[in-house]
C-alpha cells in the first residue's frame, strides 16, 4: 500500500470511529455531517470522496467485517461450521451489531447474511430458495438474540438450535 493509500485508509477509519462513537448517544439521523467530519478530523471532501452517505460508512464497515468472516470460514474448510463460525463472527463484534440493531438498522444486518449465503450466485430458482431460507433461519436466530441483546455465547446458540429436534414448540 503507497502512502496515499495508507492516508486515505486512515481517513476512512477516522470516519468510521467518529460515527461509531455518535451513534453510541446520537441516532443516525440526527448526526450531520458537518458533526461527523469535526468529530472524525477530516475535512468534507474526505468524507465524500469516500462515502455517498452515514449509511455508506456503516455499509462499507460491514463489508470490511464480513469479508474477514469468510476468509476465516474459508480457510476452516469445514461447510458445516457456517452458522457457528457467522454466530462467532457476530459475538466477536458485538458492540457494532448491537449498536446497528439499536439504531433500527437490523435490515443491514439481514443483507450481510444473505450476501454471506452467497444468493447472488444462486445457479436457478430451486437453489435461490433453498439459501434465501437458510438466510431467514440464520437470521431468525440472530435477530432473536439480538433483541435479547446477546446474552448468550455462540456455543449455547448452536446447542440450543440442536435441541430444536427434541423440543418442538407447540403451536395454537
Amino acid at each position: 500500500m503507497n502512502k496515499k493509500q495508507e492516508v486515505n485508509a486512515f481517513v476512512k477509519e477516522c470516519i468510521t470511529t467518529a460515527l461509531l462513537q455518535m451513534m453510541e448517544t446520537q441516532n443516525i439521523d440526527d448526526i450531520s455531517i458537518t458533526d461527523l467530519i469535526a468529530k472524525a478530523g477530516v475535512a468534507r471532501n474526505s468524507f465524500y470522496r469516500n462515502f455517498e452517505s452515514k449509511k455508506d460508512v456503516l455499509s462499507k464497515h460491514l463489508i470490511i467485517l464480513i469479508q474477514e468472516w469468510g476468509k476465516e470460514y474459508e480457510d476452516r474448510g469445514d461447510p458445516t461450521y457456517f452458522s457457528e463460525s457467522l454466530l462467532k463472527h457476530y459475538y466477536k463484534y458485538k458492540d457494532f451489531y448491537l449498536l446497528l440493531y439499536r439504531q433500527g438498522l437490523s435490515d443491514m444486518i439481514y443483507e450481510t447474511i444473505r450476501a454471506a449465503c452467497k444468493l447472488d450466485e444462486a445457479q436457478n430458482n430451486v437453489q435461490r430458495y433453498f439459501l434465501s431460507m437458510i438466510a431467514g433461519m440464520i437470521w431468525g436466530w440472530v435477530d432473536e438474540w439480538m433483541r435479547k441483546g446477546m446474552p448468550e455465547s455462540p456455543e449455547e446458540i448452536v446447542l440450543l438450535t440442536s435441541q430444536l429436534n427434541k423440543e418442538q414448540p407447540k403451536y395454537g
